[in-house]
């Protein structure tokens, strides 16, 4: 049996959110950030490469 320390939940106003939703949210949402950092850098990186090849 899972014990119930894994299972505390915080209050954020009125909403009641379990510790798992929120590991699962700040993943998901640094994957993302991730993600668009690496697409910005390809992008910055591209626009400069065309500029000295010009």
């Amino acid at each position: 049996m899972i014990p119930n320390q894994f299972f505390i939940s915080f209050q954020l106003g009125e909403v009641e959110v379990s510790n798992l939703t929120l590991f699962i949210l700040v993943f998901f949402s640094s994957c993302t950030f991730i993600a668009v950092g690496i697409s910005s850098y390809k992008l910055y990186k591209s626009l400069i490469n065309d500029n000295v090849e010009n």
